[in-house]
């Protein structure tokens, strides 16, 4: 057996979790990353060894612990790290009536710097691979109730740019921006219906359309630095 490995950050549930299995189904061993969500992290883990591979969880809290380019030591030695999804993000809302800034930290720490030291250490101690950011279609706009989350969004977009940049030939950097694909936890399908009618394509999407476009940045070697918004035109 290969002994190829990913770490996908913030992969217990919900997109995260859907890229995890897609590469697993790609044949990749799994560094599964969590932070509170031991419960579905091991679900997700059992649906991972399920289709032929190992997978290792990944316990760290972005927000709090102090991360360097030591993280990568605690990979199980024997997994060859090929892929780096950085996935991890939270959608809590803020705006400028937010009386402080701790959004901004907290946001900037979940989604960015976990991202920016990651990738640092994977090209620190590495000779070659991929690496997948996850923005959101919302990086292309201005009006959000969600000002510290697309803050950081929009920075790891233009990171994203860099570090294709900047580590080619070895690695490549793409991204992928989500549309309507899953509603927020507070609410349902009908939430997401609603918002399609004022989008081109007037439709949601799903998850297999997102796995279907980290397989082409698997597959496809002559991509990098590009973001592909699964978001049905909505960035347009």
């Amino acid at each position: 057996m290969s002994n190829k490995a990913a770490l996908v950050t913030g992969g217990s549930d919900r997109i995260g979790k859907a890229i995890a299995l897609q590469l697993a189904n790609l044949g990749y061993h799994i560094i599964l990353h969590y932070n509170r969500s031991v419960d579905k992290a091991n679900s997700t883990k059992k649906e991972i060894e399920e289709l032929g591979v190992q997978c290792q969880l990944l316990p760290i809290n972005f927000k709090e612990d102090a991360i360097d380019v030591q993280v990568l030591n605690q990979i199980d030695p024997n997994f060859d790290l090929q892929i780096l999804v950085n996935n991890a993000s939270d959608f809590t809302p803020s705006d400028f009536n937010t009386p402080t800034d701790d959004w901004l930290h907290h946001h900037f720490n979940i989604t960015f710097k976990s991202a920016y030291t990651l990738t640092k250490a994977f090209a620190q101690t590495k000779k070659g691979g991929l690496i997948i950011n996850l923005l959101d279609t919302k990086a292309e706009d201005n009006d959000t109730i969600h000002l510290d989350y697309i803050l950081s969004k929009k920075l790891l977009k233009e990171f994203t740019k860099i570090a294709a940049y900047e580590l080619a030939p070895h690695f490549r950097v793409n991204a992928i921006g989500p549309g309507l694909i899953l509603p927020p936890p507070d609410q349902n399908m009908d939430y997401l219906r609603a918002k399609a009618k004022t989008i081109p394509l007037q439709t949601i999407g799903n998850l297999k359309q997102i796995q279907n476009t980290v397989k082409l940045f698997v597959e496809n070697a002559f991509l990098t630095g590009q973001i592909i918004y699964v978001d049905g035109g909505e960035n347009l």
